[in-house]
């Protein structure tokens, strides 16, 4: 891979070809397959990185008698409110700097000591608290548990800290590196990518989890610190014009909250995107309850993981072509007319709501529903990325790609809350029977109606910028 000029360009030869370039950047196709090849290495370090505290750490403050406050607050509502404050603070400094190695792998590589150590110290986090405890003073009254437990909370907060400025530019970097015409089939084969490493990690490493969670940690975070760091010496960004001015002409923290906030959140065009985004995510919010509507309908839990491993393994061989679809006709028309046809098949879920089948009838129902199912959800998490990319300015991506989460979060926040209260309304009419989890597709088909109705506004508006372009790098 090279800057410009391009690699394969011979002498007295025309411009390089513009499929393969991106900004500054130009390839040759094995410089191209080089890219891939180390940004791929590069996902499934991270996704080793990234599966392991969720996965294993409940199960060790469980193990410690932890109470479940301190779980949820250690697992989802700190790292909930560090994403909400740092990540936007981290997209927006990161669009705009300007340094010898870009503007997104300096935030990789400053942060990869901390979060490498950060890892280390989780994994020895027991040995940890435990030395603690013996040196403190009696008169603490502190249990050699308790202290373990405040340990792990650390170092788990500082951990998530580091690890949002990679969380949060990572993604980001795909963007200002690869080429656009090949986004939909690079997208396909990091999910193929993430699909395996879930496989290597399910398969292989979690049964170990709660007997040598200190070997699991230090093998991820040296793996972590040599892929990451070969990733980012390897992959190369281009060079990026001036970082646009501050809308007050200022500097300083006040005034980029103005910028912020002002250029994210003043424009129709970017609220129909950010609400057709929230609204999709309500509506899968209730997707917890699912395995209770499964298992309401005479499915038991072998066959409840046979359903989800064959739709995964599915998944994972249609990712790359649906992809490459996504790369010949545009992500965002792709994705509008699957939610189109998507929204006449969803109603198939209500089957449950009218019929009572004998269990393996309702075992064979279930397949059929979920194969007829995965094309649409195939082509929807293939195009989703795309789109954002094709969609945003390329020179501000991850600011309005952090201000998507941000409404996108409270969304969830509040989706989740009342999809409980909607559950629980439904069990209170049926004299508390789990037959009320069969109502679970109607809060989907609603909110996915809600969320085609802003994906066909920004449609509309995305049509009209292309007969007038205006804004960053918004695309045909």
């Amino acid at each position: 891979m090279s800057s410009s000029p391009n690699s394969d360009t011979a002498a007295g030869s025309t411009l390089p070809d513009p499929r393969y370039t991106v900004g500054t950047l130009s390839y040759s196709k094995m410089g191209l397959a080089a890219l891939f090849g180390w940004l791929l290495w590069g996902d499934f370090c991270y996704q080793m990185m990234e599966v392991i505290t969720p996965s294993i750490i409940p199960l060790k403050l469980n193990h410690l008698d932890a109470p479940n406050w301190a779980i949820g607050l250690i697992i989802t509502t700190l790292p909930g409110v560090l994403n909400m404050t740092v990540c936007p603070w981290v997209s927006y400094t990161s669009d705009r700097h300007r340094g010898p190695r870009g503007r997104r792998i300096p935030f990789i590589l400053w942060t990869l000591p901390f979060v490498t150590l950060l890892l280390l110290l989780l994994g020895f986090s027991e040995q940890i608290g435990r030395a603690i405890h013996t040196a403190l003073p009696s008169s603490w009254g502190m249990s050699s548990t308790s202290v373990i437990v405040i340990c792990i909370g650390v170092f788990m907060v500082c951990f998530q800290f580091f690890n949002m400025f990679v969380s949060s530019v990572f993604w980001y970097l795909f963007n200002d590196v690869v080429p656009h015409a090949f986004l939909g089939r690079f997208l396909g084969l990091f999910r193929v990518v993430t699909g395996l490493q879930a496989m290597l990690y399910n398969f292989l490493i979690f049964k170990h989890a709660e007997t040598h969670m200190t070997e699991i940690y230090v093998g991820v975070s040296i793996l972590y610190a040599v892929g990451m760091g070969l990733m980012c010496l390897k992959v190369k960004e281009g060079e990026y014009p001036p970082p646009p001015p501050t809308v007050d002409g200022e500097s300083g923290f006040v005034s980029q909250v103005k910028t912020y906030f002002v250029e994210c959140y003043s424009k129709r065009y970017y609220w129909n995107f950010f609400f057709c985004n929230a609204c999709w995510s309500i509506a899968y919010t209730i997707g917890v309850f699912n395995v209770f509507l499964q298992k309401s309908i005479g499915l038991d839990l072998a066959q409840i993981g046979f359903i989800s491993g064959m739709v995964s393994g599915v998944n994972m061989l249609l990712t790359y072509p649906a992809g490459a679809l996504g790369d010949r006709f545009h992500p965002l028309r792709v994705l509008v007319w699957v939610k189109i046809i998507n929204l006449f098949f969803l109603p198939l879920s209500l089957i449950w709501l009218f019929f009572d089948f004998e269990p393996a009838i309702a075992f064979k129902v279930a397949i059929a529903i979920s194969i007829i199912n995965i094309p649409f959800g195939v082509l929807t998490e293939a195009m989703m990325l795309p789109m954002y990319m094709r969609v945003l300015p390329r020179e501000r991506y991850g600011q309005f790609c952090s201000a998507n989460a941000l409404v996108r979060s409270f969304g969830v926040i509040c989706g989740g809350f009342f999809a409980g209260l909607f559950i629980d309304a439904m069990k209170k009419i049926h004299n508390g029977s789990d037959y009320a989890y069969r109502f679970l597709p109607i809060w989907i088909i609603f909110w996915s109606g809600a969320a085609l109705f802003f994906l066909l506004l920004l449609y509309r508006d995305w049509k009209k910028q292309q007969e007038q372009p205006g804004e960053g790098n918004v695309e045909c």
